[in-house]
């Protein structure tokens, strides 16, 4: 009955590191088109207990990714880029863009999910009161724009 415990843990093992494969499987390069997209958006605004959802398209342009948020009756243009953190050099995608008087930037992790499409969460920032945070999460919508 142990003889089987390790043939589980390999098991375990095979299946979590196939799972991860879709993101950490694209070359840097290919990330704009991976996450060249509509989706779905559900977030938080910063310093307060106010949610919302909307949705955001990505669109690979040349180096630079445009960005369109639309939340309620707004539609919000922004610029997108793949940037590197941490020393492992993890790729995220950092989004700015103005709504009104205020300027936010956003830091996303790229995670993709069973389907294969990108699904995208973070925190973001007014840039004028980096202190309190905001979060959002983008899921693909297939269906959408």
């Amino acid at each position: 009955m142990n003889l089987h415990r390790p043939a589980i843990g390999l098991i375990t093992v095979a299946v979590l590191l196939c799972a991860a494969a879709p993101v950490h499987g694209i070359e840097d390069r290919d990330l704009p088109g991976f996450l060249s997209a509509a989706y779905g958006l559900i977030g938080k605004r910063p310093g307060s207990a106010e949610t919302y959802a909307g949705s955001v398209t990505i669109k690979a342009r040349g180096d630079a990714l445009e960005v369109i948020r639309c939340i309620g009756s707004s539609r919000i243009a922004g610029k997108g880029s793949v940037v590197l953190v941490t020393s492992d050099a993890i790729p995220n995608l950092k989004v700015r863009w103005h709504e009104g008087k205020d300027e936010y930037e956003a830091l996303y992790m790229i995670h993709g999910d069973a389907d294969n499409y990108a699904r995208l969460s973070g925190p973001y920032i007014r840039l004028h009161d980096a202190a309190k945070l905001g979060w959002e999460l983008l899921y693909a919508d297939p269906e959408g724009a």
